[in-house]
């Protein structure tokens, strides 16, 4: 699947652990990880919580077209991206890994994700 290719391509060019492209569902539609260690289907289970929650606030400032959201811990870092008819584009990364690249790639991996959608 074409899906899988793009995953590894942006995850291998952003320095991630993985990336997971997930429906409206939350059902995973692919996925790919640096190791067998990388739980990356448990990484983007709940991405359309923090995305709502996300629109909402920006809706409030007249802001509503949320198509990227950086997230960083003390141990991790998220990098997730809206993909067309409602798919979500996550990318797991360390936290010594840089999040703008990630973020740079992610726009690149979502224009390919949707060209290859149709």
């Amino acid at each position: 699947m074409a899906f899988d290719s793009i995953l590894e391509d942006l995850s291998m060019s952003a320095g991630a652990n993985g990336a997971i492209l997930i429906d409206w569902d939350g059902e995973i539609v692919a996925s790919w990880a640096a190791s067998r260690d990388v739980n990356i289907d448990l990484v983007g289970a709940h991405h359309e919580i923090i995305l709502d929650i996300v629109r909402e606030a920006a809706s409030r400032h007249d802001r509503q077209d949320v198509r990227h959201l950086a997230i960083t811990t003390d141990r991790a870092r998220l990098a997730i991206s809206t993909v067309k008819e409602g798919y979500c584009l996550v990318v797991a990364l360390g936290n010594d890994r840089p999040m703008g690249r990630a973020l740079f790639e992610s726009k690149r991996a979502v224009e390919r994700i949707e060209e290859e959608m149709g």
